[in-house]
């Protein structure tokens, strides 16, 4: 592994809490950083969960902000806001 990928591991490995810091500590744009982040998940070498935060995943109807105001979007797709966890995994030899 090399390039962005290796920067972005080194990062989530050193303990880097954010996307936008991973960003920032290496010089590489936002984009590219989830990018590798995406393909590092994909290549199993990190795990993505969601946290129990942001919108809930069957839509506005089960959400306690639907119609108080809330300013997200209503169909997101599969992306929606909130936190993520990455976490890395071991690699079997």
């Amino acid at each position: 592994m090399s390039g962005p990928l290796h920067l972005v591991l080194d990062e989530i490995t050193s303990g880097t809490p954010t996307l936008a810091a991973i960003a920032r500590r290496t010089g590489l744009s936002d984009d590219v950083v989830r990018a590798a982040v995406d393909h590092l998940v994909r290549a199993g070498r990190i795990t993505s969960t969601g946290l129990s935060l942001g919108c809930p995943t069957g839509g506005c109807g089960g959400c306690t902000s639907a119609g108080n105001g809330c300013t997200l979007p209503a169909a997101l797709g599969d992306r929606r806001p909130g936190l993520v966890s990455l976490s890395l995994t071991r690699r079997v030899a």
